[in-house]
């Protein structure tokens, strides 16, 4: 059987900022070795990224080249996932009788893979829920890629009126006829390039195409602006996902490199910040918007830094019991789900936004139902309120039994007294973790009396070291939920809070599956950036490097992000606790998201907040003894080399 064909190596640039995509590798049968060949004639140019983690280490294994993982769309919808291609309504009917994802389509850029908004309704209401929000934007310049039929593209236009509407679609022929109507309005266009195509999109961002925007180029000192005069949206839901290299999805490589390129100001944002409306696979939004202190990973914490917010606008919602069940370990326990969402909810009403019927999240339905419940929800504080799936059956059979359905000593008697004792378990391990939380923040307490006066100094530092103890006596798991409630409670508590999703301007819209063709739930973000801190901006050859040396920091100490600080940042490069520690403030003053306890007491890397990996940078170039980028770029590379095959993940940085 011959291995499919790429048909398009989609690719964008990463900039000054390059990514492991930036490197070519090469072997052929005469070598027998690896030729890498560097852009800008800079050898560590190409290790910034994921190029250590991706292409060295397989090359290095396999000693072949790479090709994009493409799977069959024939072969995805056989069987029980057959059903994603029953239509729904005219657009989606219209669809499948015109072959969108027939396999016998052929061309030089037929998209077998799209799955294409086909709902009027949704878009009416997303355009309605956060139209306010785009008015800053009306008259604009609208860049368009992959619209597809052009529902989501009507919709943008209707409501910005842009002076000019440029849709980008490799697979002209088949969607021509869709986009008509929007073809025949002033100022729109339809151009047969790829957006994700680095010299397709290169064509497109030029005076040419784009007349009314000028590139800026900003001195260190200064202080990049947004740029309202132009919106980019992007429809990049796939099915099934198109894996590349060692990323997971081809959607993921992309939303990668738009990150990327915020704060080198490359790809548009080299016209100012520009500001982001993608369409990604429902499962896919995580990695940007996680929920949990332990889905935030390298890519999420650069979001973080990188705007002012990443926002769920719309998206599925999690209520199958299978799915709950899977993900029981990446959810929080309710208490935090329930302040989370009444932060949100004020901030709706201060904002004006309102959830359209039909379109609300289980989890503001559930905090609804619990504020019935609990009208005084400071009743519930240093409690935990967790989610156990085996309730519902313990509660059915205790009603059974009520009823007189079985007896003692049957098999289902016997089930329940199991449930009884694994509730009871369950409780304890529970209140164990509020005890341990509880006296961590006492201790917390103690340190901010204690002032400069040594001898309280010294008697907090014993409890914290007593509290430490304690923890590491627990068993293992017991100990881990510990530590993930106390990072949890951390990253919510802030101001503002860690995670993109805790800081939401607005809960999103519920999304059905039949809104989409291929019936593929799919999640529109809407990203806005940011001017990150000035050493994050400065990049590349003939710069202090210190942009380049946070991605490599960033890499290190997201590597494994439930251990300390210090210990991270010694592994990083030996020394480098002593030399950037003291001078990091934050990470002991709880007022800026830090903590005085140290060792497991302290805030993992994990929990750290912007500010603080902004912190770290400055301090590490400030470090008269760090090394050289080149020094700390071979001491990577040497890491790689001693990974003894380790195999790529892809999880796109590091393990929390």
């Amino acid at each position: 059987m011959q291995s499919p064909k790429p048909r398009h190596m989609h690719l964008l640039p990463g900039s000054t900022r390059v990514n492991f995509l930036a490197v070519t590798a090469s072997v052929t049968s005469s070598s027998p070795g690896l030729r890498l060949q560097f852009p800008h004639d800079d050898p560590m140019f190409a290790s910034r990224g994921h190029a250590r983690t991706t292409l060295f280490s397989r090359a290095r294994r396999r000693l072949n080249p790479q090709l994009p993982t493409i799977f069959s769309a024939t072969a995805a919808t056989t069987g029980k996932n057959a059903a994603v291609l029953e239509p729904q309504n005219d657009i989606a009917r219209k669809l499948r009788k015109d072959g969108s994802w027939a396999a016998a389509r052929k061309g030089a850029n037929i998209d077998n893979y799209r799955v294409n908004v086909v709902s009027d309704k949704l878009c009416d209401d997303i355009v309605d829920y956060i139209g306010p929000t785009l008015a800053r934007h009306k008259g604009c310049d609208l860049l368009d890629v992959f619209p597809g039929v052009g529902i989501w593209s009507t919709k943008l236009n209707n409501l910005l009126q842009p002076r000019s509407h440029i849709m980008l679609e490799p697979d002209t022929d088949f969607y021509r006829p869709y986009l008509e109507p929007l073809l025949a309005r002033p100022g729109t266009r339809l151009l047969p390039q790829s957006g994700i195509i680095w010299e397709q999109l290169t064509t497109v961002l030029n005076p040419a195409e784009l007349p009314h925007q000028v590139e800026r180029k900003y001195a260190a000192h200064e202080t990049p602006q947004r740029n309202d005069t132009l919106l980019v949206t992007m429809n990049l839901s796939m099915f099934p996902k198109r894996k590349f290299r060692a990323f997971d999805s081809l959607s993921q490589l992309v939303v990668f490199q738009l990150l990327s390129s915020i704060r080198p100001g490359s790809l548009f944002q080299k016209y100012g910040l520009v500001r982001m409306l993608l369409w990604l696979p429902e499962h896919e939004k995580g990695v940007l918007v996680p929920r949990t202190i332990q889905g935030r990973k390298k890519i999420a914490i650069e979001s973080e830094i990188s705007t002012d917010w990443v926002s769920e606008v719309a998206g599925g919602d999690p209520i199958d019991p299978e799915m709950v069940r899977s993900a029981y370990w990446f959810r929080r326990d309710q208490v935090l789900e329930h302040e989370s969402t009444q932060a949100v909810l004020k901030r709706m009403r201060k904002g004006r936004f309102a959830l359209p019927p039909g379109r609300e999240p289980k989890h503001v339905l559930d905090y609804l139902e619990y504020l019935k419940a609990n009208p005084d929800p400071s009743a519930t504080d240093g409690k935990r309120i967790v989610e156990r799936p085996f309730i519902a059956e313990m509660e059915k059979l205790e009603a059974d039994f009520a009823a007189g359905l079985f007896e003692k000593g049957s098999e289902q008697y016997k089930r329940l007294k199991t449930l009884h004792y694994l509730r009871d378990y369950k409780e304890r391990r529970s209140n164990t973790v509020v005890e341990m939380i509880q006296k961590r923040d006492a201790i917390t307490r103690v340190y901010a009396r204690a002032g400069k006066n040594p001898e309280r100094l010294a008697r907090a530092a014993a409890l914290g070291q007593a509290w430490i103890d304690e923890v590491n006596g627990f068993e293992k798991t017991l100990r881990s939920s510990i530590l993930l409630q106390r990072d949890n409670i951390h990253a919510l508590r802030q101001d503002p809070p860690v995670l993109n999703w805790d800081r939401r301007p607005y809960e999103p819209l519920v999304v059905r599956s039949d809104e989409f063709y291929p019936r593929v739930p799919t999640a529109l973000l809407d990203i806005q950036p940011k001017a990150v801190a000035p050493v994050l901006r400065d990049m590349g050859p003939g710069s202090g490097r210190g942009g380049d040396m946070f991605d490599l920091i960033l890499r290190g100490l997201t590597h494994r992000g439930t251990e300390p600080v210090p210990k991270l940042l010694n592994h990083i490069y030996p020394g480098a606790d002593e030399g950037v520690t003291p001078n990091c403030p934050s990470l002991a003053n709880p007022a800026l998201g830090g903590s005085p306890l140290e060792g497991i007491g302290g805030v993992p890397t994990r929990a750290l907040n912007q500010r603080q990996f902004v912190e770290i940078t400055e301090a590490w170039m400030k470090w008269p003894f760090k090394p050289s980028y080149a020094e700390l770029v071979s001491k990577s590379l040497d890491e790689v080399a001693d990974a003894d095959g380790e195999e790529v993940t892809g999880n796109l940085g590091g393990d929390f």
